[in-house]
C-alpha cells in the first residue's frame, strides 16, 4: 500500500546503474562498497551476483591486503535470469542464504561477525549477459512455436524445418522481454532499501536520418547494452570511459539524485566511496520502501487496463457505431465500452487483448484495424 512519511524522516538510497566498455572499472566500482561503512559505522555486507564468470576474482586479494574481511562478501556466479531474480529476492527479503561447504553440504552463510549473512548491498554485475540469455531463450520458444504452428497446418517436414529456421521474435515477444527485465530492475529500486549497483556493457546507438538526400544509419552516442530504458529509474547513472591520457573516469548521465555530483559532471577514478556521507546521514531513519512486489502492485491495478480506463462502474450498455472513420473516434468508443464493463469483465479483458497481440494501452494504437479488433473484444 502507499506510504506517507515526513520529509525529514526519509531514508536516502543509493541505486547505481554503471555502463561502459570493458576495463573501465565498472566491477571494481561495485566492489568498492566493501570499503564503506553502514550508518552505524560497521562494514557493509555485499551480495555480489557475478554474471560474467569471475569478473571480480582478481580484485579480492587486493581487498584482503587492505585489511577488508571478505567474509562480508557473498559471491554468486550465474548467467541465468531466473537465478539472478531468485538471489536478489532472497537478499531483499533477508531470507536465510545457504552456501556449500568444502564437502558440498549446504550451510547457512555467515558474515564476518559470525551472524547469518544479511546483505546491505546488492550488486548485479554484467546485466548484458542476462539480457542476451533471455533473448536467446525467447528465440528458442519462438522456433518451437513456429514448428507447432506448421504441424497444426499439416505442413510437410521441409516446410516445418523452414518455418522453425526462419522464426523470429514477434513484437509481443520484445515487449515481454523488456518488461521482464524492467520488473527485475524496478524491484531493486522500489522494493528494497538495500544499496544497489547494476553494471552493463555499452553499445553504439544509431538512428536513421537523411544525409545528403539519402537515409542512412548515423551514430548518435553510447547507451547501455541491455533492455531499452533499463537505466531510467536508477538514482545515479554513470558512464565509465577511458580518457585520452589513459585514466578511468565516469560521467554523470542526466543527473545524480543524491546531489553528490552535478549533471554531466566528470568523476575522476570513480568509486562509491564518494557517496559515503549519503549512507552516514541515514542514521536513525526508517525504511521508506513499498513492500508490495511488482506482481502485487499489478494485481491491485488490474482494473485499470490502460490510461483511458477510469473506475466508472456505469453498467449502461454502450451503443457503438459499426463504422468509425478515425482512430480518435475509435479510441473514444473503446473508452466508453470499457467504462461500461463490470469489474470482472475488465479484468478478463487484458488477457484477451494480449492474446490477440494488441497493445493493452489502446491510446498508443494508430492502426484502425487494430483499434477495431480492440473494440470488438471490449464489446463482445
Amino acid at each position: 500500500m502507499a506510504k506517507a512519511k515526513r520529509g525529514s524522516a526519509v531514508k536516502k538510497g543509493l541505486k547505481f546503474f554503471n555502463f561502459g566498455e570493458a576495463g573501465t572499472w565498472k566491477s571494481s566500482f561495485a566492489l568498492d562498497f566493501m570499503k564503506m561503512k553502514n550508518e552505524t559505522g560497521k562494514p557493509l555486507r555485499v551480495l555480489y551476483i557475478d554474471c560474467e564468470a569471475g569478473s571480480v576474482d582478481n580484485y579480492l586479494e587486493d581487498l584482503e591486503d587492505q585489511g577488508i574481511d571478505l567474509n562480508n562478501l557473498l559471491l554468486i556466479y550465474t548467467t541465468s535470469y531466473a537465478e539472478v531474480e531468485e538471489w536478489a529476492n532472497k537478499a531483499m527479503n533477508e531470507d536465510e542464504l545457504l552456501i556449500e561447504d568444502e564437502e558440498g553440504n549446504l550451510e547457512t552463510a555467515l558474515d564476518a561477525d559470525g551472524n547469518p549473512f544479511v546483505a546491505d548491498v546488492i550488486i548485479v554485475d554484467g546485466i548484458t549477459v542476462i539480457t542476451d540469455n533471455v533473448k536467446f531463450a525467447a528465440i528458442n520458444v519462438s522456433e518451437k512455436r513456429a514448428k507447432l504452428k506448421a504441424k497444426s497446418q499439416e505442413k510437410n517436414a521441409t516446410e516445418q524445418f523452414v518455418a522453425e529456421a526462419t522464426a523470429g521474435l514477434e513484437f509481443k515477444d520484445h515487449d515481454k522481454i523488456k518488461m521482464k527485465g524492467k520488473n527485475l530492475l524496478r524491484s531493486l529500486i522500489t522494493g528494497t532499501d538495500k544499496y544497489v549497483v547494476v553494471t552493463s556493457r555499452e553499445k553504439t546507438k544509431k538512428v536513421m536520418t537523411n544525409v545528403d538526400g539519402k537515409m542512412q544509419l548515423v551514430e548518435v552516442g553510447k547507451v547501455p547494452d541491455t533492455w531499452d530504458g533499463a537505466e531510467y529509474e536508477f538514482f545515479t547513472v554513470l558512464r565509465h570511459f577511458e580518457d585520452e591520457d589513459g585514466s578511468i573516469k565516469a560521467q554523470v548521465m542526466r543527473k545524480d539524485r543524491t546531489k553528490v555530483f552535478a549533471q554531466n559532471e566528470i568523476i575522476e577514478a570513480p568509486t562509491p566511496v564518494y557517496w559515503q556521507e549519503v549512507i552516514s546521514s541515514n542514521k536513525g531513519k526508517k525504511s521508506n520502501i513499498l513492500h508490495d512486489n511488482m506482481e502485487e502492485s499489478i494485481a491491485k491495478d488490474e482494473e485499470v487496463l490502460s490510461k483511458g480506463i477510469t473506475k466508472n462502474q456505469d453498467t449502461t450498455k454502450v451503443e457503438v457505431k459499426e463504422t468509425v472513420e478515425t482512430p480518435e473516434q475509435l479510441k473514444k468508443d473503446i473508452k466508453k465500452a470499457i467504462d461500461a464493463l463490470a469489474l470482472p469483465k475488465k479484468k478478463a479483458l487484458r488477457p484477451k487483448v494480449e492474446k490477440a497481440g494488441l497493445n493493452v494501452d489502446y491510446n498508443v494504437i494508430e492502426s484502425i484495424d487494430e483499434l477495431k479488433k480492440f473494440l470488438a473484444l471490449a464489446t463482445e
